[in-house]
């Protein structure tokens, strides 16, 4: 992974290492869905659904989960 600026919002990097140690291997991390319950469990207008995808993608690819792209 990518070093993190220093403005980023260590909760929401967090929430989303959670989410994705918790999902199953063998189905692919829905983006949507990721970014409901990741909003959900960490409420902060700090961060942008964009930003939050990069993270998303970028932490599942470090874990080898396929990435379904369904948010738009």
């Amino acid at each position: 992974m990518r070093p993190l600026p220093s403005n980023v919002d260590a909760d929401a990097v967090i929430e989303v290492g959670r989410y994705l140690d918790d999902h199953p291997k063998s189905t692919a991390v829905s983006m949507s869905d990721a970014l409901r319950v990741i909003r959900r469990s960490v409420p902060t207008s700090r961060v942008s659904d964009t930003w939050l995808e990069e993270v998303i993608v970028e932490s599942a690819a470090a874990r080898q989960l396929a990435i379904l792209l369904d948010n738009r």
